[in-house]
């Protein structure tokens, strides 16, 4: 007779008492993003970390395709601290110079007198005279891109710590057949992974890189007939079960698949609650390194994208957008090109239903790749100095959750690009905005910043009252300009970028005209 859970092992909960147990006597894989991540914690975090990684001893492995991604984006988890401090001063200045001007309009209405203001002016002026000393002496021995590998002292750390852990390439053989059982996975929608499909012309091993490093740490865990925990910052529905915003361990199918394969249980856990466990091996780390190691930073790739960002560039031009769909038309994909133009005619977004109707789809038929035409087009574009070397993907496909995507976005400036072309009582795009959002409208009027990073609740603060339910439900919410949060975010020149869910966090940037609307007119 079977128990409760026999088949259903994927849906126990475990315990921190068993998390802690598996911390002692467990096999610890390492993915990428940990490793990079140790670029970007303050000192004290990398070095307890490092601490912690290093008692686990044996146990401790990183498969090869981790380390294979840790090498790939190394520099770019590193960034340009230099550019930094220098964007921080330029932002100091900038609010510095907008307080003296409010100083100064306040004075004069209240009649303020004029060495009470000018004592205020040095108040103020000393307040950010010690704000950019302490940008400027944060980090003084921070590792740059050009830093010798032999001076990292991440790299030499490393070097040590794991010689001898890194699990070697399968033959050739193994490793094509790999490659093709994780593309076929991420067709079938099967975790780990599947949610990197976009990344499917990027790189050699396609979209599967996740399920690279799952497998080989899973098969390496059999070997050695031990429980198996792998650390990931990846907190993405095709690696975790997850309801709302917590995260209760691996995906069912994971676990399954992982007990039919050694009879044993897998855990995941993220560096924070390593370092919240660290006590379990008997070490002893600062009780903050917990909590910087589990504040939110973006995966690499949303690092590129904010640096993108960060410098203006990433916009498609007109004579791009027109380049795009005439290859689109002459490719015998007019199908893509329409499903653009109707993207536009609906504010950016167009869902699933209509883009099966669009391009005659069969209900059977799966979506990944969809975008894959107008990806190499874009490049090709790039190659000839038609358009920057990083934009915003021309159609990027969104999911909620685990399953099939159910919508495909384009950039907001091709929608301002393409709107013209439909007629005005034809647009489905409003950009008044209403009037429960009007103050996040004029706050980001005022601003005298290209961008601005905000949390959930810091909006609700300039609204006075709370965001709509779906803005904490559904991240297309946040990026469609026929609702009243789009339109208003919209009305004052802006467009949301990087909006997390989970964390509450949404960053707004310039759209580089202050009036969409007048360039729909």
């Amino acid at each position: 007779m079977a128990g409760l859970f026999d088949g259903f092992e994927g849906y126990r909960v475990v315990t921190n008492a068993e998390k802690r147990h598996a911390l002692t006597a467990a096999l610890v894989a390492i993915d990428a993003n940990v490793l990079l991540n140790l670029y970007r914690y303050n000192p004290r975090t990398t070095n307890d970390l490092l601490a912690v990684l290093d008692k686990l001893g044996d146990r401790l492995v990183v498969p090869h395709q981790a380390i294979r991604e840790f090498h790939r984006n190394r520099l770019k988890a590193i960034g340009n601290p230099e550019q930094a401090n220098n964007d921080a001063r330029t932002a100091l200045d900038k609010s510095q110079q907008t307080a003296l001007r409010a100083l100064d309009g306040w004075s004069k209405q209240v009649a303020l007198d004029e060495v009470q203001l000018q004592h205020l002016h040095a108040h103020l002026g000393g307040a950010f005279d010690r704000l950019r000393t302490a940008v400027d002496g944060a980090a003084p021995d921070r590792v740059h891109p050009s830093t010798p590998t032999d001076e990292d002292p991440v790299l030499r750390r490393l070097t040590d710590l794991l010689d001898g852990k890194v699990l070697p390439r399968p033959d050739d053989s193994r490793w094509s057949a790999l490659l093709d059982e994780g593309k076929q996975r991420v067709i079938e929608e099967v975790p780990p992974g599947y949610l990197d499909a976009e990344k499917g012309d990027q790189y050699p091993e396609g979209a599967a890189g996740d399920f690279l490093v799952y497998v080989q740490a899973c098969e390496e865990a059999k070997t050695r007939q031990l429980d198996l925990i792998i650390v990931t910052n990846d907190e993405k529905e095709d690696w975790w079960w997850r309801r709302g915003g917590d995260l209760i361990g691996p995906r069912q199918e994971m676990t399954r698949e992982f007990f039919d394969l050694t009879g044993r249980q897998l855990f995941l856990m993220r560096p924070s609650e390593l370092l919240d466990h660290s006590d379990a091996l008997n070490v002893q780390v600062n009780p903050n390194s917990a909590k910087d190691a589990g504040t939110s930073r973006s995966d690499i790739e949303d690092v590129i994208d904010a640096d993108i960002d960060d410098v203006g560039v990433g916009e498609w031009t007109a004579e791009a957008v027109d380049d795009l769909l005439d290859r689109l038309r002459i490719e015998g994909r007019r199908d893509l090109a329409e499903v653009i133009l109707e993207a536009a005619r609906q504010g950016g977004t167009i869902n699933r239903d209509a883009v099966y109707t669009i391009c005659n789809y069969s209900d059977d038929r799966l979506l990944v790749g969809f975008p894959r035409p107008t990806a190499r087009i874009t490049t090709s574009l790039q190659a000839k100095q038609r358009l920057p070397q990083a934009v915003t993907p021309m159609l990027t496909p969104l999911y909620n959750g685990p399953g099939r995507l159910y919508a495909v976005r384009i950039p907001q400036e091709v929608v301002e690009f393409l709107a013209p072309r439909t007629p005005r009582s034809e647009r489905k795009v409003d950009l008044e905005p209403a009037g429960k959002y009007r103050p996040l409208t004029d706050y980001l009027s005022a601003i005298g910043t290209d961008s601005a990073s905000m949390t959930f609740a810091e909006i609700e603060d300039i609204l006075g009252e709370a965001l709509a339910p779906s803005a904490r439900k559904h991240l297309p919410y946040w990026y469609s300009p026929q609702n009243s949060l789009g339109k208003a975010i919209a009305s004052a020149g802006f467009k949301p970028r990087g909006v997390r869910i989970d964390t509450e966090t949404v960053h707004f940037h310039r759209l580089g005209r202050s009036n969409p609307e007048s360039q729909q007119a």
